[in-house]
């Protein structure tokens, strides 16, 4: 049996594309792939041990992913909102400093944690290129921020 005719079989296959699941999961937030991945090795090990058509083979994919999915992600995820981290925590109160001149209404730069943000004020004070501002809260990638209370 040549290489590439070992790798055409059902079940390199269905281990590959079931590997390929499980590196996905750690890219795609919501843990979702990693069941198709899961579903993916089921097949793979009957494909091993039995010789099964391509319609039987997706049958047990879908319903090995599916049942698993739906029976397996509440107990994976968390229960509540508690144990998850807001890291807009890590941001609010903290002092970053002006990259890009900030005025009212039209979005300047700042760097913060050693990476360059977009930042907009709601204050009617011009910040300068240099001086410190507060963050006073994020919007996605978007820093409000405020010149610091001497």
């Amino acid at each position: 049996m040549s290489f590439l005719e070992h790798f055409l079989e059902p079940t390199m296959i269905w281990f590959i594309i079931g590997l390929i699941c499980f590196i996905v999961e750690f890219s795609v937030p919501g843990v979702i792939v990693g069941f198709f991945g899961l579903g993916a090795w089921v097949v793979a090990v009957l494909t091993y041990f039995f010789k099964i058509n391509l319609l039987v083979q997706l049958i047990v994919f879908i319903i090995t992913s599916v049942a698993a999915l739906l029976s397996l992600r509440t107990r994976i995820l968390p229960k509540d909102d508690s144990s998850i981290i807001d890291e807009t925590d890590d941001f609010i109160g903290r002092t970053a400093v002006v990259k890009k001149t900030i005025v009212r209404g039209k979005p300047g730069r700042v760097t913060f944690k050693g990476a360059l943000w977009k930042a907009i004020t709601l204050s009617d004070v011009t910040l300068e290129e240099g001086e410190y501002v507060r963050i006073a809260g994020k919007e996605s990638i978007v820093l409000h921020v405020e010149p610091v209370k001497e």
